[in-house]
């Protein structure tokens, strides 16, 4: 089991690696993205093929965090979900998934406005940065300060669905305090 964090940016303030790494160094967040091959900083920010999603090193060490970075594209969600059956729930039926079938594709707008976003407007073309945090410390202080830095270099959205939390520089904030009480 692990918990999810995103981070959602428009097209149009997405970053290369080597622009989010010196806005990183600015805000003297101590992590940075260590793309694939030198070649790959001046590209915008992808994951790392052959990685378990991103690469980055905080205070100089490597960590490889659980991330995925995705472009919303027309009939692909940014997400999928299990379907559920409510009735199932309430007779404390435990849900496993058996197939393709047990999962519904989400839409990240709809998915804003249930946590309380009144009006969420990404689209085609904007991305959506997701991590999963397991159990390591260090995961969650490069992951939590690299989510910061996204949101704050690339007026990004924060967001956590199981506390149904987000926002912009705020959220930064507090992904930042969390980070530092972790040292």
């Amino acid at each position: 089991m692990g918990i999810e964090y995103h981070v959602a940016v428009h097209e149009a303030h997405w970053l290369s690696t080597e622009k989010l790494n010196t806005c990183l160094a600015d805000l003297k967040y101590p992590v940075q993205v260590i793309p694939a091959s030198p070649a790959d900083m001046s590209k915008p920010l992808q994951d790392n093929p052959g990685s378990s999603g991103l690469t980055v090193a905080l205070n100089g060490q490597q960590i490889e965090l659980e991330a995925s970075i995705k472009q919303l594209r027309p009939g692909e969600p940014f997400a999928y979900g299990l379907k559920i059956d409510k009735s199932k729930i309430a007779e404390g039926v435990i849900l496993r998934p058996a197939g393709i079938d047990d999962f519904v594709p989400l839409d990240l707008n709809e998915e804003l406005k249930k946590i309380g976003m009144n009006a969420p407007d990404f689209g085609y073309g904007d991305y959506v940065v997701s991590i999963t945090f397991r159990s390591s410390v260090d995961e969650y202080r490069a992951g939590f300060l690299l989510m910061a830095g996204l949101i704050r270099c690339a007026d990004g959205l924060g967001f956590e669905f199981d506390s149904a939390s987000y926002g912009g520089s705020s959220f930064a904030e507090t992904l930042v305090q969390q980070a530092r009480e972790m040292e």
